[in-house]
């Protein structure tokens, strides 16, 4: 999609390849004057294909090999990324929820109509699976239900409007409420990012990094205003 100041603040932790297509005036900007890593769909768009049966503008697409292809022929950066990693543990090292405050076999976060996320927790498998509006997603390449490991629903201020289009920009640098969700326990404490180069972390009340289940994450970025409910395990 197109680029944002929000997804600026996230990518410069990770000193990664940013693709876009486009974005807003304020984002475009940043992504000079930071001399960010970066493939604009809209300029390099060999490397990107339309999807004739998907609506416009949301049918854009590339894959993991032209993206390769891209970084090693049209651009002068060849150094790998460099990034702090996240504390990624076994499931032996992970808590057990013991009251049903701790555990949620349901998350939801109540963004607005057919924007509801909800996630159902697979106990069997130990990983989360996400429907949109009520409707279970799934991955058109191979049809399986969108799964996750872990949800970090990261809480942040109301958000910015700013030119054109209703767009808005999220603070996401500074500290804020996070909520980690793993193997059907939720950990309340805070997240931190001390400023834009820096790596988003999640610490627990008492100041210790969360640790995560090895598998994928999806954040989830909640502006204030927004409701997220925890269905607890029976």
């Amino acid at each position: 999609r197109s680029a944002r100041d929000t997804y600026i603040e996230f990518v410069s932790e990770y000193n990664c390849g940013y693709v876009h297509a486009g974005g807003s005036y304020t984002a475009m900007l940043a992504i000079q004057n930071f001399e960010l890593r970066d493939i604009d769909a809209l300029y390099e768009g060999k490397w990107f294909w339309r999807d004739s049966s998907k609506y416009s503008p949301h049918n854009l697409f590339t894959n993991t090999e032209n993206l390769y292809k891209a970084t090693a022929e049209g651009h002068s950066w060849t150094e790998a990324p460099v990034y702090a990693t996240w504390n990624f543990v076994d499931d032996a090292d992970l808590p057990n929820g013991i009251t049903s405050g701790d555990t949620a076999t349901e998350v939801n976060i109540e963004f607005g109509g057919s924007y509801d996320v909800t996630y159902t927790y697979n106990a069997d498998a130990k990983y989360y699976e996400r429907a949109n509006a009520g409707v279970t997603q799934v991955d058109a390449n191979n049809d399986r239900t969108l799964s996750v490991r872990n949800i970090i629903l990261q809480h942040v201020p109301a958000g910015d409007y700013i030119e054109g289009k209703g767009r808005v920009n999220f603070s996401v640098t500074g500290e804020g409420v996070v909520e980690v969700i793993r193997n059907g326990v939720v950990t309340t404490g805070t997240w931190k990012k001390a400023d834009r180069l820096d790596r988003t972390r999640f610490y627990d009340e008492a100041g210790v990094e969360i640790p995560l289940a090895r598998g994928n994450t999806w954040v989830e970025v909640v502006p204030e205003g927004y409701t997220t409910r925890f269905t607890p395990v029976p």
